[in-house]
């Protein structure tokens, strides 16, 4: 089992810290195994409350229901069932990105 490092950024939150993740174990896991609060729901790879994106390395999320290929194929990933394939920099708490540049955003309409 190969073990590697995982860069997790936010600039928002001022995330920027980097854990050792074995290829067999989630990214979210180790994560708050390591006392980093990431945002998460169902645990089962099919809702958006952990998505992050990659932005170097690989990730295997075979199990995740809920990101169209448009989407992975941009890099999102979601937290609670990716595991690294790779060294990896991952930014974290993207929910609210992959609506605005996803297929679910849909802007306000102004009203007058």
């Amino acid at each position: 089992m190969t073990t590697y490092q995982v860069r997790l950024i936010n600039q928002n939150s001022g995330l920027d810290q980097t854990i050792n993740v074995a290829s067999n174990q989630y990214i979210i896991d180790v994560a708050d195994e390591n006392g980093i609060s990431l945002p998460s729901g169902c645990m089962k790879g099919e809702c958006s409350c952990c998505v992050g994106k990659l932005i170097s390395g690989k990730v295997e999320q075979n199990e995740q229901k809920f990101l169209k290929p448009p989407e992975t194929e941009a890099g999102y990933i979601l937290l609670c069932v990716a595991r690294p394939l790779s060294d990896c920099v991952i930014e974290t708490d993207q929910e609210q990105l992959l609506y605005k540049s996803g297929l679910y955003y849909r802007p306000e309409i102004n009203q007058s």
